[in-house]
């Protein structure tokens, strides 16, 4: 595994703009490449980086889309935005090159603490896939990636700055036509990236989510279907925004 190179930094602005970076892990399985996983233009820069690698043995076409990122009704909602861009916005990659996305603000730092938006790439089918040996039928892959644009702080960061405030989550389990659900609501003022989900009691464990669960944006609440055998009784625990082990408080209806 190529563990130098995979993905890294995203939208880290002006230093990954003149330097070429070193990936840190795979986006996943396919025919490409992203790097980094979690970018976030910071409230004192204007534009970060996204960059795209081809590890395959043909040309890729690819568009790069942003969209602004919501949550309604336990769902994700996605729509058009010219708050941010990508440039270029269509890219062909050869193999075992790779390509630079400037991720620009156009707008001033939000006036919250961060906006949410979803970064987009589809691979386009070109003509050549068909003239791979082996190969049958062309497949569009589409990637997925979070972008959070924070607000400008009032002071410059320390060296060593405090990590952000965790996110204030708490969940219910409900049910509905489509059987029982975990909802989980942020009234915090940052998003929560939740993995490795499962409800604890004592030395019984019953896994909700093994690797990532899903993102609770401020503000918002989100619905997963839960496993018909998942035991509900006990603590919630997950990895919250990397921390692990964190209890997650009960909703009190």
């Amino acid at each position: 595994m190529k563990h130098a190179r995979i993905f890294a930094a995203l939208w880290l602005v002006a230093l990954l703009l003149i330097a070429t970076p070193r990936p840190a892990s795979a986006q996943q399985p396919g025919s490409l490449l992203i790097w980094p996983v979690n970018p976030v233009i910071e409230g004192d820069a204007r534009a970060a980086a996204l960059w795209l690698e081809n590890p395959g043995k043909a040309p890729i076409t690819l568009q790069v889309r942003i969209f602004a990122w919501a949550q309604q009704n336990g769902e994700n909602v996605y729509a058009p935005q010219n708050d941010v861009v990508g440039t270029p916005p269509i890219v062909s990659i050869a193999p075992g090159e790779r390509q630079l996305i400037r991720l620009t603000r156009t707008t001033p730092p939000p006036d919250v603490a961060e906006k949410p938006y979803r970064i987009v790439v589809d691979e386009v089918p070109t003509g050549t896939a068909s003239a791979i040996p082996g190969a049958s039928v062309s497949f569009r892959m589409r990637y997925s990636l979070p972008l959070f644009s924070y607000a400008l702080a009032d002071k410059p960061k320390a060296r060593h700055a405090a990590p952000a405030p965790m996110p204030q989550i708490a969940w219910h389990v409900g049910a509905d036509t489509g059987g029982r659900f975990l909802e989980i609501r942020n009234t915090g003022t940052n998003h929560a990236r939740l993995t490795d989900v499962s409800f604890v009691a004592g030395p019984k464990k019953s896994p909700v989510a093994e690797g990532l669960l899903g993102y609770v944006l401020p503000g918002a609440s989100m619905r997963w279907p839960l496993p018909n055998d998942a035991d509900t009784a006990g603590e919630l625990i997950a990895t919250v925004n990397g921390a692990g082990g964190i209890s997650i408080a009960r909703r009190q209806e």
